[in-house]
């Protein structure tokens, strides 16, 4: 029955490029767009999962990473005074505005470290060096923006001069792979310089972010620190990164927004593929119907269109997956937050196999309800 199944897939091939055409498109769409999903989440979450600590303090009703209200700086020494805090440090990430020499300004977020910080934040260099920051009013951006912060069509380099909220600053690194969520990159800088950067006082801090003693664990050390300071609330970094992704993915829609994407790609791929094998099965009835007629039952019937699909959703699958690895490689580069995981690859090849078995439904129930005795008929 296998050669069956291959010989009327390939001697039609219109309609098997039809049916490629439509797993490929569907594959590759739903690929796509749960890559986005994934990648826009770990920009969301990146410096929480990467900075390193265990627990972050900050202030009450806080959202989410990108959006919170300052509080005060004695809550640093409060933290830090918790039994089991090995380490405490003082963290800025502020909204401000990055002035260009041609007089364009673009939305950045600041991030401010303190000297010598324990913090693995940024987590990838490309060029010059970290400890930077702390001299020469130093920062560091993200190289995939150096075409958008350049000036007069050239990119970003080591050493240029600008300008952020006013005072001067140095470009004296880039990073990668440090995206955010929002249009807004990130701009590592010393603490200092980034209370000037954010326009906050030095009575002002962001966030005390706290590593925990051997022996500690996060969700112990972040009680302690809950119950001594009532005024502001504490989470580990693993809840923290949760809240935000959930805020940014699903209090904002764009999560349920892309979701329904995806499944829309699932439904253009089960109508294309089914519409076109339905009419090559409805070409070959008296075939089926001879076969019924010599004894064929309708479980190997409906096999051999199963199969047919099945080799057409397989050729469409890694042609899909190699179209969507390649996009994923290629598109962050121009700031595209896509990630496509091995996994994912993966888990679509299930969602290929659900494709074609609910694409051959009304196929298969078509042959079921063939008579036999219409091979006799004139």
């Amino acid at each position: 029955m296998p050669a069956i199944a291959r010989r009327n897939l390939f001697h039609d091939k219109v309609k098997l490029i039809m049916a490629l055409v439509g797993i490929v498109f569907s594959v590759a769409l739903v690929t796509l767009q749960l890559g986005l999903l994934i990648g826009a989440m770990r920009n969301a979450s990146g410096i929480i999962d990467h900075a390193g600590a265990d627990v972050w303090v900050m202030q009450k009703s806080t959202r989410n990473l990108d959006l919170c209200d300052v509080m005060l700086d004695r809550r640093y020494y409060q933290a830090v005074a918790t039994p089991g805090v090995a380490w405490g440090e003082r963290l800025i990430v502020q909204f401000t505005r990055w002035k260009l020499v041609d007089g364009r300004q673009e939305n950045v977020e600041i991030v401010g470290l303190y000297p010598n910080s324990r913090l693995s934040l940024p987590w990838e260099m490309v060029a010059g060096n970290r400890d930077r920051i702390w001299a020469m009013n130093g920062v560091i951006i993200d190289e995939r923006e150096r075409v958008r912060f350049g000036n007069e069509g050239l990119p970003l380099s080591l050493n240029e001069q600008t300008e952020i909220l006013g005072r001067a600053a140095r470009v004296v690194g880039f990073c990668r792979g440090v995206g955010s969520f929002t249009t807004s990159p990130y701009v590592f800088c010393d603490y200092k310089r980034g209370l000037d950067f954010s326009g906050m006082t030095q009575r002002q801090t962001k966030y005390v972010v706290l590593k925990a003693r051997p022996g500690v664990s996060p969700e112990e050390l972040r009680d302690r620190v809950r119950e001594r300071l009532t005024e502001a609330e504490a989470y580990t970094a693993d809840e923290f990164s949760r809240k935000t992704r959930w805020y940014w993915m699903y209090g904002t829609g764009m999560g349920i927004g892309i979701m329904f994407g995806a499944v829309l790609g699932v439904i253009v791929g089960v109508v294309i593929v089914s519409q076109t094998m339905y009419s090559a099965t409805v070409e070959r009835l008296r075939e089926y119907g001879t076969l019924k007629a010599l004894g064929m039952g309708n479980f190997t019937l409906g096999m051999i269109i199963l199969r047919q699909s099945l080799i057409a959703g397989l050729l469409g699958y890694v042609m899909a997956s190699a179209l969507s690895y390649y996009m994923g490689t290629c598109l962050p580069a121009y700031n595209v937050p896509l990630h496509v995981p091995p996994a994912l690859v993966g888990a679509m090849f299930f969602v290929t196999v659900g494709i074609c078995v609910s694409a051959s439904i009304t196929s298969v129930l078509r042959v079921f309800r063939l008579e036999p005795a219409m091979v006799f008929r004139s």
